[in-house]
């Protein structure tokens, strides 16, 4: 939508004619923050000349705790795992420190029609954009409006745009290294079935590139996001590969499904097949500590994405505009050596993970 076509003129429209930051526009709306007195006067001017008309419901943030940053989160499942609750909570507890609203977009699709929506309604200062496909309209939108937004997550071309991610790259080489140092090297893993989804995309290519330099067969099933598409991932897997000794899973939801696919197969972990899984989850029967896990670091990636917008609003310059947040591997029981010839007798005098409750 181009501005000429706007049915509402908006803050980024009075900046842009008064020819300074939206955040100086927000801070002579609200008083909070000073603003000289011949900037002001140019801002009403121009708000007079446009017939800009703030919108109520952001009259009335200025008025209480300050204009609102959004969190614009697609749900890829009708639930939160728990890891997706602590990414969630570390953004808001970073924000609802400042003098900002908190404010998050869910649905299982977030529409360019919704962003733009949200961005006319004048009540949103920024924008914390996530579940980033590699050649995403969304960010094409922000782009174009000139709206403050930082991505969790990366496109396929990045020049100047702000965000942080996992270094995807450095979680997969982790996992295989631990794997292939315990001698495995029939090892599968289970990715995310989008891969137009940039944080799926640069998995699989991750792996491919990190199975090459290994000389090791490239084993592999997309999944979805859930525990259904974990059972079905194993079991595809293993009809084609009985001989796997080791497998790692993106995500701990799809893991929940892994290990009731190896459970009712009689494989034991990490006895017959040792498991990484991308996080852990409070729903898995297993014990959470005893999984071998790269953790994702989610506090890390929010917090880092919030305190960037944060500076951006501010007028702050951030530190660093791209941040890749270094993974960690977090060795627990459910990976071990590769299993000899008679390591099935000795698995049963000692009960697996898996047979624990």
């Amino acid at each position: 939508m181009s501005r000429s076509n706007k049915t509402r003129i908006t803050i980024q429209d009075v900046a842009k004619r008064a020819g300074v930051a939206k955040t100086t526009v927000s801070h002579a709306l609200s008083g909070k923050r000073p603003v000289a007195p011949e900037t002001r006067e140019r801002i009403f001017a121009t708000m007079r000349e446009l017939n800009f008309r703030p919108n109520p419901i952001a009259r009335r943030l200025a008025g209480g705790s300050g204009h609102a940053v959004a969190l614009v989160y697609p749900l890829a499942s009708p639930s939160l795992s728990a890891v997706e609750l602590r990414f969630i909570y570390s953004i808001a507890e970073v924000v609802n420190r400042s003098e900002y609203t908190f404010i998050t977009l869910s649905s299982p699709r977030v529409e360019i029609h919704d962003m733009q929506q949200m961005i006319l309604s004048g009540m949103v200062e920024g924008i914390i954009l996530t579940r980033i496909y590699m050649i995403d309209a969304r960010v094409e939108l922000l782009k174009r409006e000139g709206e403050p937004f930082v991505m969790i997550g990366r496109t396929a071309e990045n020049q100047g745009l702000s965000y942080v991610d996992l270094d995807s790259a450095a979680a997969i080489d982790m996992a295989l290294d631990h794997l292939v140092h315990l001698g495995h090297e029939r090892i599968a893993f289970i990715y995310p079935d989008d891969t137009d989804f940039g944080f799926a995309y640069r998995l699989k290519e991750g792996h491919q590139r990190a199975c090459d330099r290994r000389d090791l067969e490239v084993l592999a099933e997309p999944a979805a996001l859930s525990d259904e598409a974990g059972y079905r991932a194993i079991v595809a897997l293993l009809e084609r590969h009985p001989d796997l000794t080791a497998v790692i899973v993106w995500s701990d939801v799809v893991t929940i499904g892994v290990i009731r696919a190896l459970q009712e197969r009689n494989r034991l972990i990490p006895a017959d097949i040792s498991l990484i899984s991308f996080d852990r989850s409070d729903h898995l029967k297993l014990a959470s500590s005893d999984l071998t896990i790269i953790d994702t670091r989610a506090e890390e990636v929010g917090t880092s994405a919030a305190r960037m917008l944060l500076d951006l609003l501010d007028g702050r310059t951030p530190e660093r505009h791209q941040v890749l947040v270094a993974p960690q591997l977090i060795v627990g029981q459910s990976t071990g050596p590769r299993r000899q010839t008679d390591a099935r007798s000795a698995a049963l005098a000692v009960p697996a993970l898996s047979e624990r409750g």
